[in-house]
């Protein structure tokens, strides 16, 4: 392993600890990003009120004998009707998609989840201690969400995921993804809000994101592409790296591409990301992602 390669994962781990670029702080300022617009992204209407979501957090804690859950959810409770059953069917949708009760009950929906997630990770703890007698290998099992109000404008609302899980191995795994809804009628944009995927200058814009990513992380230039190799797991040409799994979504700065751990580098390289500029994303949107995102 290289010095240069050592040194971004190193970073990069540095990352995953703080929360990748802050997680937690999403919870507590559900909307941070609204606050950090860009001109290139539509700002909020502050006149038109009747298109405002509006949210509560609930919760959910259970914190006992090793075993750990924790929900924090910005559960819609007011606004446009198709994007409030919207928003509230992907909360749903996110923890397990089991629930059959009111989406208007969101306490117990996030009660339900809670409980259910508590009964997993209990016959998981009873599982392994009866196969590990010594209980100084009993580390711990935990199961985290923070799901967050993260950008809105008058046209689209943005909720981002952050997700952890430890099942007493040898680390836990973070996940952080997000999902755009448009404001109108509810409907999510993801993959299909973009066209001409596999060109070219689409395959230059994400090879030149995990450049830019892994030369922040480890502070030196990776100045060629065979440099760039030597963080890509995958056998993909690095001409032509493939996009992550979990659709883009619309942040204040752009468009944000995340990949999950292993998915494309190694685990302590982080959640390799990038963000375009709505200038550098157009050509590949389709008109009625256009629509939505220009003033």
């Amino acid at each position: 392993m290289t010095k240069k390669l050592f040194t971004v994962m190193m970073c990069a781990l540095v990352l995953v600890s703080c929360g990748q670029d802050s997680a937690k702080k999403r919870s507590r300022a559900a909307a941070a990003d609204t606050d950090d617009m860009t001109e290139e992204i539509m700002d909020d209407d502050d006149d038109d009120d009747d298109d405002k979501l509006t949210t509560k957090q609930l919760a959910y804690s259970f914190d006992e004998d090793k075993v750990e859950v924790s929900l924090s959810v910005d559960y819609p409770t007011d606004g446009p009707d198709q994007l409030v059953n919207a928003i509230r069917e992907f909360v749903s949708e996110t923890l397990g998609g089991t629930y059959e009760g009111s989406l208007k009950q969101g306490k117990q929906l996030v009660d339900y989840y809670g409980q259910q997630l508590k009964t997993e990770l209990m016959e998981e703890s009873a599982s392994q201690r009866e196969e590990i007698e010594d209980e100084n290998y009993i580390n711990g099992f935990y199961k985290k969400y923070i799901i967050s109000l993260a950008y809105e404008t008058d046209r689209l609302v943005t909720y981002t995921v952050n997700e952890e899980i430890y099942l007493n191995g040898a680390h836990g795994v973070e996940y952080f993804y997000g999902q755009t809804f448009r404001k109108s009628d509810g409907r999510r944009f993801g993959h299909d809000m973009m066209r001409d995927l596999y060109t070219d200058g689409m395959y230059s814009l994400v090879k030149e994101g995990l450049r830019a990513y892994f030369n922040e992380v480890g502070g030196e230039g990776l100045g060629t592409d065979e440099e760039l190799k030597e963080y890509i797991i995958t056998d993909d040409n690095v001409d032509y790296l493939p996009q992550p799994r979990h659709a883009p979504f619309v942040m204040s700065d752009g468009v944000r591409f995340v990949y999950q751990p292993y998915e494309i580098s190694f685990y302590a390289a982080g959640m390799p990301q990038f963000t375009l500029s709505l200038q550098q994303i157009k050509p590949y949107l389709t008109v009625t992602a256009k629509r939505m995102l220009e003033r």
